[in-house]
C-alpha cells in the first residue's frame, strides 16, 4: 500500500472521529449540543452563609466549552453572578486556569506553565492583573482574604458533614491525584493568577444571554436552586495552544466550591470501527479501479 494512500485513510478517520463526537458520549467529559459540558449539580457542595443548600450563592452546577471559529465559549451555570456578591469582601469567581500538559503534571506542578483567563471583573487582584488571557501562568489561593476553607480536606469535611458524601469536582473527584498535595490538607489549592503574561490577542469578551441559547448551551440544572445563573465568556488562545485538549478548574476566590473539565477523546472502540471501515471503503474503492482496468 502507498504511503500517501495510508495517510488518505488515516484523514478520513480522523475527519469521521470529529464528526461523530459531536453525538456521543465519552468516557472523560460529556458532549450536549456540542458542549464539552461537565456537570457538578449531583449534590449541595458549595457553601454559603446558611451552609450548603439550595440558597448558597457559591455553587458551581456546571461548566461547558465550545469551540465556534476561533474563539473558545465558555458557559457556566452557577448560584454567582459575573460580578460576584456582596463587599468588603466581594466574593466571586477565581480565574480558569487551562492545563495542555496532557496528563504530565498535576496541577500543581502545571503552575507556571497553565493557561489563565480572568474573565470576573471583580476578581482579586484585577488592578494588577486586568481582564483577559494569560500564558506561563502561577497561581495562588485567595481564599483566606475571603472567609473561604483554608485547603480542600477542610473543604470536603465540611460537604460530607451536610450532606453525607463526599465533594465532586464535575468530571474529577475532590481526592483525584491531579489535585495532590492540596487534597491532604497541607496548602492551599490556587484559585487565581498570581502571575504571568498577557495575551495580546486574548480577545476576551463576555457571551450574551442570545448567544448561549442559540448556540444551545444546556442550562438544566438537576438541583433546586435559589439563585439560578447562566454566564459566559469568549477567548482567543494564543496560536501554539489552538486546537489542542486542556483540562480546565475553575473555582471562588472563597475555594466554597470548585470544578474540572476534562477533554472528550473518541472511544478506543469507535476509533477502531472508523479506522477499519475508511480501510474497507479504501479497499472496495481499488478492487473497483482494478476491474475497471481489466
Amino acid at each position: 500500500m502507498k504511503v500517501s494512500s495510508i495517510k488518505k485513510i488515516f484523514a478520513s478517520a480522523i475527519v469521521s472521529m470529529g464528526a461523530i463526537a459531536i453525538s456521543l458520549p465519552a468516557q472523560a467529559g460529556t458532549l450536549i449540543n456540542g458542549w464539552n459540558y461537565a456537570r457538578d449539580d449531583y449534590s449541595y457542595d458549595g457553601s454559603g452563609s446558611g451552609g450548603f443548600n439550595e440558597k448558597s450563592r457559591f455553587d458551581i452546577y456546571g461548566v461547558g466549552f465550545k469551540s465556534v471559529g476561533n474563539e473558545i465559549w465558555v458557559g457556566i451555570n452557577s448560584s454567582n453572578a459575573l460580578n460576584g456578591v456582596g463587599s468588603s469582601p466581594n466574593v466571586g469567581f477565581g480565574d480558569l486556569f487551562l492545563d495542555f500538559s496532557n496528563g504530565a503534571n498535576t496541577f500543581a506542578q502545571a503552575q507556571g506553565s497553565l493557561i489563565g483567563i480572568r474573565f470576573a471583573p471583580n476578581s482579586d487582584g484585577i488592578a494588577n492583573t486586568p481582564r483577559g488571557v494569560y500564558t506561563n501562568v502561577t497561581g495562588k489561593s485567595v481564599a483566606g482574604a475571603n472567609d473561604g476553607f483554608p485547603n480542600l480536606k477542610n473543604y470536603n469535611d465540611g460537604v460530607k458533614t451536610a450532606t453525607g458524601g463526599n465533594s465532586r469536582f464535575g468530571d474529577l473527584l475532590w481526592t483525584d491525584p491531579y489535585y495532590a498535595p492540596y487534597t491532604s490538607g497541607s496548602g492551599s489549592l490556587p484559585n487565581v493568577i498570581d502571575r504571568g503574561n498577557i495575551v495580546a490577542g486574548g480577545n476576551l469578551r463576555n457571551l450574551s444571554s442570545a448567544e448561549l441559547a442559540n448556540s444551545l448551551f444546556p442550562t438544566t440544572i438537576n438541583l433546586s436552586s435559589t439563585n439560578p445563573n447562566t454566564l459566559g465568556f469568549a477567548f482567543t488562545l494564543p496560536d501554539s495552544f489552538k486546537g489542542r485538549d486542556f483540562l480546565a478548574t475553575l473555582g471562588f476566590d472563597c475555594s466554597n466550591d470548585t470544578i474540572a473539565v476534562k477533554p472528550v477523546p473518541v472511544p478506543p472502540a469507535i476509533a477502531g470501527i472508523l479506522v477499519a471501515g475508511a480501510l474497507g471503503g479504501w479497499r472496495a474503492a481499488n478492487r473497483k479501479k482494478q476491474s475497471k482496468a481489466a
